[in-house]
């Protein structure tokens, strides 16, 4: 009941102080004073659903193995502490720090022009994962991870440790090698996270420093072509592009199969300046957005909270995708492909991650991006979909439970949100049940908000 006790950060030095949840006017704030900056209170849910109901059971496993003794407290003991609640589910690994973009909104300081890690030292760290962590979903990301020369080789090891293997990218060099996606099907790449941030070049440009619209559309008629899955992955930044959420669910089931889903991600002040006023996007105001644009399809009813990480974490909408295009609701789902069922396994369990970056200043413009006649086509996707859509039931092998999970795979859709945390949003409780985490080298595994937190003047607490 509100208000509620809880424990989350000063946004100046990041101290952890005593806080409530304090209901206020049809919204939740964070609230919390300290002694030396002052008085904090930010927006953390706001209408419908309301935030004493969003609940529901928790997977809770047995506590992960601690890797710090503690002793300054949580966060500032990452790695696990002993305060530390929940085992991963997803550990996100960083193979490198460059990138062919120079985003406007880039968290991590990507571009940066340095050796990539040799694959030997990559393996030991998915060694030391799989030893730490168990059959967690693995993701590979960076940086932008297709710049590693050894990208296949890296993805083939990672599959021999882990049932899922998720590659985060932006897409670019998907769309000017062809030969890419096959080469990285082959290797046992389970699916594709595509940061795809709208349909129209000026978001593009906002968010990303560039117009990309043609090298994404090209990136997911490679993923056609070589049979990889793919899920969009919107940044959200209102006045940029929630307005775009109905057009991008369109383009989304356009796409089907290829493309399994849509997860968005609002901005996160995480980054070199402060968090910009009046833009944070929560939960069931981004829910409100897509009941809007989407006609009615997509409704706040049909959104779950998650079954694994803190529940103001998520939300979760699954569906049956019929011939036509039509959504059909499929209700409460597993938190991630950990704790899914066969039908809900990878590539369409109904959660995944990726990060969300800030607004920290823009940086240079971005190298050549391939020009449309150098990657596959519209065209070539659309048979793709043709395909599919006109594939009798009866073609597909096996008994009925089976086609019926065939079926599933490939026809489920999911829609999902995950309200990253940063200093102003930032709850103790939260993180301490955290259960996506980074690798964070020589040898420690760290709640996925805990490692990306920076105060209000951009210092990293974590991230070297």
């Amino acid at each position: 009941m509100m208000p509620r006790p809880t424990r989350a950060l000063c946004p100046v030095c990041l101290a952890a102080l005593p806080a409530l949840l304090k209901a206020e006017g049809g919204a939740v704030r964070l609230e919390r004073s300290c002694p030396e900056h002052g008085n904090f209170s930010e927006i953390i849910w706001e209408g419908p659903p309301n935030l004493e109901s969003w609940t529901r059971p928790r997977a809770m496993p047995e506590p992960a193995p601690f890797q710090t003794a503690g002793g300054r407290g949580c966060p500032r003991d990452c790695g696990r502490c002993p305060q530390h609640r929940q085992r991963a589910c997803t550990v996100l690994v960083e193979i490198t720090r460059r990138c062919n973009l120079r985003c406007p909104v880039c968290f991590a300081s990507s571009g940066r022009e340095e050796t990539f890690p040799p694959a030997t030292e990559i393996f030991a760290h998915l060694d030391w994962i799989r030893d730490q962590a168990g059959p967690v979903v693995l993701q590979l990301s960076g940086g932008e991870p297709t710049l590693h020369p050894d990208l296949p080789d890296i993805v083939r090891r990672a599959r021999d440790l882990f049932p899922a293997v998720q590659l985060n990218t932006n897409g670019l060099l998907l769309a000017r090698d062809q030969s890419l996606a096959p080469r990285l099907a082959r290797a046992g790449l389970s699916w594709i996270f595509l940061q795809f941030d709208g349909t129209r070049d000026e978001i593009h440009r906002a968010l990303r420093g560039a117009d990309l619209q043609a090298a994404k559309e090209q990136a997911i008629a490679a993923c056609a072509l070589a049979g990889l899955a793919v899920v969009l992955v919107p940044t959200l930044a209102a006045g940029i592009n929630d307005d775009n959420l109905g057009d991008l669910l369109d383009f989304a089931l356009e796409r089907a199969p290829t493309v399994r889903g849509l997860h968005l991600q609002p901005m996160t002040a995480a980054g070199r300046n402060p968090f910009p006023p009046g833009r944070r996007l929560t939960l069931p105001r981004v829910l409100a957005a897509l009941a809007r644009q989407s006609k009615g399809r997509v409704l706040p009813e049909h959104a779950s909270p998650p079954g694994c990480e803190h529940e103001r974490c998520s939300f979760h909408c699954r569906y049956l995708l019929d011939r036509e295009g039509r959504l059909h609701p499929l209700g409460e789902s597993a938190c991630c492909s950990a704790c899914a069922s066969p039908a809900e396994a990878p590539p369409t369990a109904s959660s995944f991650y990726l990060p969300a970056p800030s607004f920290p200043e823009a940086a240079s413009a971005p190298p050549d991006l391939p020009a449309p006649d150098d990657a596959p086509t519209e065209r070539a996707i659309a048979s793709v979909i043709r395909n599919w859509q006109s594939a009798p039931p009866e073609e597909e092998e096996g008994d009925a439970l089976t086609r019926f999970i065939n079926s599933a795979r490939s026809r489920t859709f999911s829609i999902t949100c995950m309200a990253f945390q940063d200093a102003w949003t930032a709850d103790l409780e939260r993180l301490q049940n955290c259960c996506v985490h980074v690798f964070a080298p020589p040898a420690r595994l760290m709640p996925f908000c805990s490692y990306n937190l920076t105060n209000a003047q951009g210092e990293a607490l974590h991230r070297i």
